[in-house]
């Protein structure tokens, strides 16, 4: 093992640790304080894994992918989508009657540089209704036939993702837009429905009884698959007041009644084709994670080998200081510039299922997760020192502890303004949910030959 020392005078700061020692009738603790401190850093060990099947992936964010495309050294990807909606509690019927209502709009709302493939080439998308209630929980590989209706076809349309010759201020738009018009019975059927029994419209459950939701397919064209950060409805009407001048006036409206949120369920249908040429070089042993459902990693991370490297030179006197996980990453050249993902987790295998399907955090004892350098291409998971402690706790480690899933995810983050004293501004990010990966396309190979565990720890030296 190789194995590098550092040597320092003790301070003052670790009397408390061996407070303990100080009382001993042996005089030991005396000799400590005049002694000195070695740090062991160790990092020899090595990483196995395998790359696994990963069909399917549960729905666990409102993020909806559409489009399709073939990438060469990737395989074919498509993804269409069912959704409900959560209505607002509140819908304006103020000087509106149902013949003020205008029209009903399905909006399709894409952050820039959320799209693999060319924002220009025109694509087509249909709309049809649910019929039923969507399951729960629900999978990427969720079949919809018997939860729409095909005979009854709302909408349809051909469109681009981008903002060619459109004035300056849309072309300065965070997101773009992609706009359906639905059929007006729609929107006058739900303001009808409002009218009798608003309070329906506060129950999202009782809401999409009436109203079940959406299935939006591809209807034609390849090349693009975008992320949809949300589908929403919104509703234009005409609203009758009567001015300050006594004056009646009709003026237009757009109420923003309808979007997908956590409370519904949405769910990507996701078909995936494999390419020959990865498939051989997973096949001859490369381990290769593939996004949004393919592959993931499967490891046998060398915890009984950190394990006896610390027992055997730690002594008594002793503290492990970190455990990390640096994980170097290959990018795959393909034909659509498909980079790796950017956040994995580290679970153990037996957790993985019921993590997603209890909404956990990542605790750091079982679960980890590490963010993409894109600059040094690694992943890095610098925080499983609890997580070596739980094991120097157990009587038996076994295969089921040290045996982990690396997949991809996604952050579902918050982020909070505070002012200090000096009017320094500062922005803490918080995460609220840890859920499968429904970005768009994405997969790396993972150098594990070239890992590197680094298990660092403090011993003291006593003089002789």
């Amino acid at each position: 093992m190789k194995t590098k020392y550092l040597f320092i005078s003790l301070l003052a700061t670790m009397f408390a640790l061996f407070t303990a020692c100080e009382n001993d009738t042996n005089g030991i603790g005396g000799s400590l304080v005049n002694d000195e401190l070695e740090i062991d850093i160790d990092s020899t060990f090595v990483v196995e894994g395998r790359s696994i099947e990963n069909k399917r992936i549960q729905s666990r964010t409102v993020t909806q992918l559409l489009g399709s495309i073939v990438a060469k050294g990737y395989g074919s990807f498509s993804s269409e989508y069912v959704t409900q909606f959560m209505c607002a509690n509140k819908i304006d019927t103020t000087g509106v009657s149902v013949d003020d209502i205008d029209s009903l709009i399905v909006v399709l709302n894409i952050p820039n540089g959320d799209i693999v493939g060319d924002s220009l080439i025109p694509m087509g998308l249909e709309v049809y209704p649910l019929v039923k209630q969507l399951p729960s929980p629900i999978y990427s590989d969720f079949d919809p036939e018997g939860y729409y209706d095909p005979n009854v076809k709302l909408s349809s349309k051909i469109y681009k993702c981008n903002a060619v010759g459109e004035n300056d201020t849309v072309q300065g738009y965070d997101c773009r837009y992609v706009y359906v018009k639905m059929p007006l019975e729609i929107a006058k059927n739900i303001f009808t429905k409002y009218k009798e029994t608003p309070e329906m419209f506060s129950d999202p459950e009782a809401f999409t009884q009436f109203f079940p939701g959406i299935f939006v397919r591809n209807s034609y064209g390849s090349g693009r698959v975008m992320r949809i950060q949300q589908t929403s409805m919104r509703m234009h009407y005409t609203k009758h007041v009567t001015t300050s001048e006594n004056v009646d006036t009709a003026l237009n409206y757009v109420g923003y009644y309808f979007a997908t949120k956590p409370e519904v369920v949405t769910n990507n249908i996701i078909k995936y084709q494999m390419s020959d040429d990865l498939k051989k070089r997973i096949d001859s042993g490369d381990n290769i994670i593939v996004a949004p459902a393919g592959r993931d990693i499967e490891i046998t991370f060398p915890a009984l080998d950190v394990i006896k490297a610390y027992r055997e030179r730690a002594g008594k006197l002793a503290v492990l200081n970190a455990l990390t996980f640096k994980l170097p990453v290959n990018e795959i050249e393909n034909d659509y510039e498909l980079a790796p993902p950017s956040h994995i987790m580290m679970i153990l295998s037996k957790d993985k299922d019921n993590f997603f399907v209890e909404n956990k955090l990542a605790d750091g004892v079982t679960s980890f997760v590490a963010e993409y350098d894109k600059v040094n291409k690694t992943y890095s998971f610098t925080g499983l020192r609890d997580y070596m402690l739980s094991l120097l706790e157990k009587d038996e480690v076994k295969p089921e502890d040290y045996t982990f899933v690396l997949t991809p995810v996604s952050l579902v983050t918050t982020q909070e303004a505070s002012t200090s004293y000096y009017y320094y501004y500062t922005t803490t990010e918080t995460i609220n949910a840890v859920v499968p990966y429904t970005s768009v396309p994405a997969m790396a190979e993972f150098d594990l030959k070239n890992a590197k565990i680094t298990l660092t720890f403090s011993r003291q030296i006593t003089k002789n």
